[in-house]
């Protein structure tokens, strides 16, 4: 059963509140001592890591750098070697929701993974828009020595939507964009196909090989979901 489901009955509430002693909308009941009513907010989830292809050679070490539950890839710090990408490191984002319906997503700064795959210095980050995230590549490849190796980078992004009832919304991806490319000349290297995650997923992790260099990049990737309370169907119309 639903609770002051209806606006009548939820107005009825704020007059006896407002007679017991609450003090504006965030004040302390006088009787119960309990701040005034809040909603709980509805939690984004992630479910499962399914890896893309990875692009590149054979060379170097595995690695899978996952961001923490919650969060999803945003951005990269990217190093230069000459023509080549010779590091990186995951930037991930924080997932809210809105407090009330219709809910929109937005992301906080989040996690920095503290690994650097490769073995250059860091330089300034390659960000998705606002309130977007990863959700495919595309790049070049290109030799070195008798290896072959990541030459540049270009990040594909997409925002979150969310649609249905309150209490049980779902979501999906918006209109994609694009980062700049990042990395050696793309007229230099042998092209390789837009790579995106599975239809409807969001990426969460990078993954690869490297070694002084970057030689292979892709993607892992988890479906979102959101997870509203019940109590939120009550501060519905």
């Amino acid at each position: 059963m639903q609770l002051f489901s209806s606006a009548p009955a939820r107005r009825g509430l704020g007059v006896l509140l407002g007679a017991v002693g609450l003090q504006g909308s965030l004040g302390c009941n006088s009787i119960t001592g309990v701040d005034a009513l809040r909603f709980e907010a509805c939690a984004p989830r992630f479910t499962g890591l399914t890896s893309t292809d990875e692009h590149g050679g054979p060379g170097g070490s595995p690695f899978l750098d996952e961001c923490p539950e919650g969060e999803v890839l945003v951005g990269l710090r990217s190093g230069m070697n000459g023509p080549f990408v010779s590091g990186i490191m995951a930037l991930c984002g924080t997932v809210r929701a809105s407090e009330t319906h219709p809910y929109t997503m937005t992301l906080a700064p989040g996690t920095t993974v503290p690994i650097m795959r490769g073995s250059a210095s860091t330089t300034g980050p390659e960000m998705c828009p606002p309130d977007t995230m990863v959700v495919g590549f595309e790049g070049t490849t290109g030799p070195f020595g008798d290896n072959e190796v990541l030459w540049s980078l270009r990040l594909h992004c997409a925002p979150l939507l969310a649609r249905g009832t309150p209490e049980a919304p779902s979501l999906s991806l918006g209109e994609g964009t694009r980062t700049e490319s990042f990395g050696g000349a793309e007229d230099q290297g042998e092209a390789f196909d837009p790579t995106y995650c599975p239809a409807n997923q969001v990426a969460r992790a990078i993954l690869g090989r490297s070694g002084a260099l970057v030689d292979a990049f892709g993607l892992g990737c988890a479906e979102p979901s959101l997870a509203c309370p019940a109590s939120r169907a009550a501060s519905e119309e």
